[in-house]
């Protein structure tokens, strides 16, 4: 297994981000009138922000910046994470675990550097994008009431970790934010990988439905990691009144679990190829339950209990029915305002509940 340097890593990761902002400044930016920076900070912390300077009405203004510190995680936790799937205790483990529908804990369509590689840049534009969904829906401006046409707006990430704990509506609004963050970086991140992996030059004939699927597969997989490391390692429960600023990484992986299999399988028809959906659904379930695995067994020092690193589906989580409440109650209240402000991106980005899940919420 090939071992980049810090110093490659940075390079790796700011020749990637930098080309993707040159093709939104190029493309959505530019037909908006708008203007969109890229930048690092050299804290050492695993931390990213979005700044915007739009006034209300007015084309988009944004900055993304993501720390170093950052990239070099990402990476080293790719690594980490590709030995312990490759590890015989942990194919062991999973595959009791999920009897016969456990599959390839790594993606056999690629190399074992192939998957550190792919799992590092999907988890860094993940970051990117989730940044980026902050500022496609002005959150900043929906965090602080509908600030001033002239206020310029902050987020960061490292919130999660402030001395004075948001509480109330404040923290409501925080987390329904976090969450719609989160839907528009799966939509970017899906749809990059699709045109890249379903339409890439460098894809041979017949082979791209299994390299895109692997792609999605490992980004699910590092979803866990990025969502415990922006919760300084834990996994607090869901409670409620809901407080602080970002909502717990096995909610998250809830969420988005289903966001990820059926974007999937859109993308996959439209590209003409065959959705699967038990196998897409039964994926990102092992995915997701692998990311938690990882992260719960090789890098927490307190270890939770494995019931609750699963990825159950939330009609099968009563525990999670009255934090859920509260986060729809107050995304109901900001949705409005949010896609009055909602510079651009796919429907699909845009967060939503079904039926079925609001009934279950709000039935007594």
């Amino acid at each position: 297994m090939l071992s980049r340097t810090d110093p490659e890593i940075y390079e790796l990761a700011n020749n990637v981000l930098a080309e993707i902002t040159q093709n939104l400044t190029d493309g959505i930016y530019k037909q908006l009138h708008g203007s969109l920076s890229f930048g690092w900070a050299t804290a050492p912390k695993f931390n990213a922000w979005a700044e915007s300077d739009t006034v209300v009405g007015g084309p988009p203004q944004h900055k993304i910046v993501l720390h170093y510190e950052l990239a070099r995680l990402l990476y080293r936790d790719a690594e980490d994470f590709c030995s312990f799937a490759s590890n015989e205790q942990t194919k062991r483990l999973i595959h009791t675990t999920f009897a016969d529908d456990a599959t390839a804990l790594l993606p056999e369509c690629f190399t074992l550097d192939d998957c550190i590689q792919n799992m590092f840049l999907g988890s860094l534009t993940w970051v990117y994008f989730h940044e980026l969904g902050h500022l496609m829906q002005e959150h900043g401006r929906v965090r602080n009431n509908g600030s001033s046409a002239s206020a310029t707006t902050t987020i960061q990430e490292l919130d999660a970790h402030a001395a004075q704990i948001l509480t109330g509506r404040q923290a409501s609004i925080s987390h329904a934010t976090e969450l719609a963050a989160d839907s528009e970086a799966i939509t970017q991140c899906l749809i990059a990988s699709a045109r890249h992996f379903l339409k890439g030059p460098l894809v041979d004939e017949g082979d791209g439905a299994e390299v895109f699927i692997g792609s999605v597969y490992l980004l699910t997989c590092s979803l866990a990691c990025i969502f415990y490391r922006f919760n300084a390692g834990s996994s607090p429960h869901v409670v409620t009144p809901i407080t602080g600023s970002h909502p717990s990484p096995i909610y998250r992986l809830e969420l988005s679990a289903p966001h990820i299999y059926e974007l999937t399988e859109l993308l996959l028809k439209a590209s003409e190829f065959d959705g699967e959906r038990r196998r897409l659904v039964s994926m990102t379930k092992q995915a997701a339950d692998l990311g938690s695995f990882f992260w719960n067994y090789s890098k927490a020092t307190g270890k939770d209990e494995t019931i609750h690193l699963f990825v159950k589906g939330f009609l099968q989580r009563p525990e999670f029915k009255a934090y859920s409440k509260e986060i729809l109650t107050v995304w109901d209240e900001i949705h409005p305002s949010i896609m009055a402000s909602r510079h651009f991106g796919p429907e699909l980005g845009v967060m939503g509940f079904t039926p079925e899940f609001r009934d279950f919420v709000f039935s007594d």
